[in-house]
């Protein structure tokens, strides 16, 4: 009996999304990237949720997910690591910059209208078109100076992150941390009680 991965979409943009594919639950770290199957849940998960698109793909994503799975986690790992930087108060070197400039090298973009807006088609194999993807969403964030918003989540068992765009948002999600912590307060006030 197959479970459905449940992938943690908190933010909104897919190279956050992609480092979210870390876990921790019951205590234990759990990666939800470890095969092709996994590969291909996410990539419909994404594209249910229209954060991509599979007409930014040029062959269906069967045929590539297998080579895609090692260059994802690549990419997760790099990101990760300069992203959990920037939560931490750090600067994000030049080579951090220069590294997803290269990823987007790899496919290049062109464009097409979809849904009264430009979509970016990155000209490529599909397994770089999708890291092109992530790279240019990274530096998107760099641009528009959201990456300086970049929090991890307060519980301190978890390994999400988040952008916090009101300067309060303390947990990944409500559903996920949020809820937890106020059911953990709330059972220790009552034990207080007794």
């Amino acid at each position: 009996m197959t479970t459905e991965i449940k992938f943690p979409l908190i933010s909104g943009n897919i190279s956050i999304d992609l480092v979210n594919t870390e876990v921790v639950r019951h205590g234990t770290r759990h990666d939800l990237l470890t095969k092709t199957a996994h590969v291909l849940a996410w990539f419909y998960t994404l594209t249910r949720d229209d954060i991509i698109f599979k007409e930014q793909f040029g062959e269906d994503i069967e045929q590539w997910a297998d080579d895609a799975l090692p260059l994802l986690r690549e990419m997760r790992a790099f990101l990760r690591e300069g992203y959990e930087k920037m939560a931490d108060g750090k600067e994000l070197s030049t080579d951090w910059i220069t590294h997803l400039e290269s990823q987007i090298k790899k496919a290049p973009f062109a464009y097409q209208l979809k849904k009264n807006t430009l979509m970016p088609t990155p000209i490529g194999k599909p397994e770089n078109a999708l890291t092109s993807l992530i790279a240019l969403d990274a530096l998107k964030l760099i641009t528009s100076n959201q990456v300086s918003n970049i929090r991890r989540c307060a519980n301190p068992d978890c390994v999400l992150l988040f952008i916090d765009t009101h300067g309060r948002r303390k947990w990944c999600s409500m559903n996920i941390c949020g809820n937890r912590s106020k059911v953990t307060r709330h059972q220790q006030k009552a034990q207080k009680k007794q």
